[in-house]
């Protein structure tokens, strides 16, 4: 097991694999520090729970020094690989890894990795119920949520840890490998942090990278990048396929699910058998028999866990008939592949909503499809001038601007029988916190108009009523007691339309037809107010200029003294065939963090006094030190007003106390 105790390690990034790796870490004996470009305001709720474990922060800035101060780097996913402060640590010698690494590093249970551009949460969790019915203990986890250094402790023994993996996960891997890898297919996605879509797919293709002849590799036979990969891959290959019959593995036969293995073939399950809408999840269904196969799961298992799995979340869920037009939820079709499969499982009659934060890739896909199947697809977001673009005279284009707005104008628009569809081919990031968000409202919305529409508030035109389309009360994240549940609780607020009263007429969204040639136009107020208010995304945006940077520093002292013997020296470390941990570089120890302050820069603190350095005026760097008794105590928390030139030169002094009497806890305090 490798042996981290009294290492210096940064984790970077503070989303929720970032807190967890940050936790095992400590918990491993290991020093560490944690630093996110976001403010601290941002992480409120977790900042006690990381004092009390003694692990330092460094949020709102992150100087290069930091970096270079540390024996290891752990990368959280949404943190992007070419930083220039990771660049900096690669040339210094300093390791770097995701944090899948170094669960990798812990883990005694086989692994079942999922990975793939669609269907990889689907897969997942539906192997996850298979395995779980066949009497395995099963934990679930990844980029499906839990992250997978959660699941070193709380794995038990003789369990298997399946794993959904992002490209962001696997792109940098050293070491990690797992038994089975699960590739579902590959398609154009997250161009805009991949530089090409042979890079984004070599990272897709880094799940392969340690495995050995023992393990297995689970292949779409449909997909032909997929497919390819079999002859140089080293691990036993088991395909599955949707429109052919393979040798080894499930294939679609006369309505059947069939698995072969060698002379045995096998009927799992009809088809009709499956609750999930779609052929692609009829993929998903493949892909996740065939890796519960090769692990021993119980036939009989694997068809009472697809007989009763509903689906996931923001999968092409359903969500309510309002006067007869379905709303289904596709809030996780993030990419325009998912987009396209998601309108291939409706024959016609479809309302699309689109839009988002763009990710780079082309969406002429959809053209093919939009003519026969849907009626009008409906813009939201900071994409919606691209997509217009792209789109242009293959369908009619209404820019709602808004979520809000596109709800009520689909509905308005439908008929009986329709659907209305949430497919946005984009990210999230520039109305929502993330696609869950975005679903959640949705749903939200969806049920709201279905009250409203029973109670008469809202009228349609295919009732014998007069139409009256009025506009449903804005859904502005920030304000209290919204009947949005979960929704984004930071200025600025997602754009929604002005709350007009139900006898006022609804002013008509802007319209597109389809013969209209509209390259380069303008997106209305409502788009331009969305994209220059959105959140922030996971790829480490800036920091405002104004907004205050928490450092906290833990010293050596605070932690208890041990008797173990260091291994300095990780290459002299047995082999046991798992993987090594990185080497760190010589003489880190001595270099100081950016905030350190050096000997000779200190001055004694007398008992109960208070002093403080810097100037009031201007944008100087504020320093409120607090003196309180104790030998023990070796921890400040200062706060920096970043404005201006202090922000890139501020560096906090910190002043040790000293005093004959003992205190084993830290005084922290936070002081404007």
């Amino acid at each position: 097991m490798t042996n981290l105790r009294n290492k210096r390690v940064l984790v970077v990034g503070l989303g929720r694999s970032g807190l967890a790796a940050a936790l095992f870490l400590r918990r491993q004996g290991a020093i560490v520090t944690v630093t996110d470009i976001k403010p601290p305001a941002t992480f409120g709720p977790m900042l006690p729970g990381l004092l009390a474990e003694k692990i330092g922060l460094a949020l709102g800035l992150q100087r290069v020094e930091l970096f270079l101060a540390h024996e290891l780097v752990v990368v959280s996913p949404g943190v992007p690989w070419n930083l220039p402060q990771l660049q900096a640590a690669r040339e210094r010698g300093i390791p770097i890894v995701p944090e899948v690494e170094v669960a990798g590093w812990y883990m005694d249970a086989p692994i079942v990795g999922v990975t793939g551009s669609n269907g990889k949460t689907t897969t997942t969790a539906l192997l996850g119920k298979m395995l779980e019915a066949s009497g395995f203990p099963t934990f679930v986890g990844g980029n499906i949520g839990v992250a997978l250094t959660s699941a070193v402790d709380a794995v038990k023994a003789g369990s298997i840890v399946v794993a959904e993996l992002s490209s962001f996960q696997l792109e940098a891997i050293r070491d990690f490998r797992p038994h089975v890898a699960v590739l579902l297919n590959i398609s154009p996605n997250h161009l805009d942090r991949h530089p090409s879509f042979e890079a984004y797919a070599q990272a897709k293709r880094q799940i392969f990278r340690n495995q050995r002849a023992e393990d297995y590799a689970v292949l779409n036979a449909d997909d032909p990048w997929v497919r390819s990969l079999g002859p140089a891959l080293v691990s036993r290959k088991v395909f599955f396929s949707r429109i052919e019959q393979v040798l080894c593995g499930p294939f679609v036969s006369n309505g059947n699910i069939v698995y072969r293995t060698g002379n045995l073939e096998r009927v799992l399950l009809e088809t009709r058998e499956v609750r999930l809408r779609g052929s692609f999840n009829l993929e998903d269904v493949l892909a996740a028999a065939a890796a519960a196969c090769v692990l021993g799961a119980d036939f009989e298992a694997v068809r009472r866990a697809v007989r009763e799995f509903k689906g996931v979340e923001h999968r092409l869920e359903y969500v309510h008939d309002v006067c007869g037009v379905d709303f289904y939820n596709n809030s996780k079709a993030t990419s325009v592949d998912a987009t396209v499969k998601s309108v291939e499982a409706f024959e016609r009659g479809i309302h699309l909503i689109m839009g988002g934060k763009d990710k780079g890739a082309p969406y002429a896909p959809l053209r093919p499809l939009l003519k026969d199947r849907v009626r009008d697809v409906l813009l939201i977001g900071a994409a919606a001038d691209r997509i217009a673009q792209e789109l242009s005279g293959a369908v009619e284009l209404v820019r709602a601007g808004d979520l809000e707005t596109a709800v009520i104008e689909a509905f308005q628009r439908a008929r009986p029988g329709d659907v209305v569809l949430l497919a946005p081919a984009c990210s999230s990031f520039d109305q929502f916190q993330d696609y869950e968000h975005r679903g959640r409202v949705f749903k939200e919305l969806v049920g709201r108009l279905a009250r409203d529409v029973e109670s008469g508030v809202v009228q349609w035109k295919w009732t014998k009523r007069e139409a009256a389309r009025p506009k449903l009360q804005a859904a502005v994240p920030a304000q209290e007691g919204s009947a949005i549940s979960g929704q984004l609780q930071a200025k600025p607020p997602v754009v929604a339309a002005p709350v007009v009263s139900p006898t006022a007429e609804q002013p008509p969204a802007e319209r597109i037809a389809p013969k209209v040639e509209a390259s380069g136009q303008p997106v209305t107020e409502a788009v331009d107010a969305a994209s220059s208010g959105r959140a922030s995304s996971d790829s480490a945006p800036e920091a405002p200029p104004h907004e205050l940077t928490l450092v906290y520093e833990v010293g050596a002292d605070e932690y208890p003294p041990t008797d173990i013997v260091m291994d300095e020296d990780y290459s002299e470390m047995p082999d046991t065939g798992r993987s090594r941990p990185p080497v760190a570089p010589e003489g880190m120890e001595s270099t100081p963090l950016p905030y350190e302050g050096r000997k000779e820069e200190k001055a004694p603190v007398g008992r109960g006094s208070t002093q403080r350095e810097g100037s009031r005026e201007g944008s100087e760097a504020k320093i409120t030190e607090s003196a309180d008794s104790g030998a023990g105590e070796v921890a400040e928390r200062k706060t920096i007003d970043t404005s201006g030139a202090s922000q890139r030169d501020a560096t906090a002094h910190v002043e040790r106390k000293k005093s004959a009497e003992p205190d084993q806890s830290p005084q922290l305090r936070l002081l404007d």
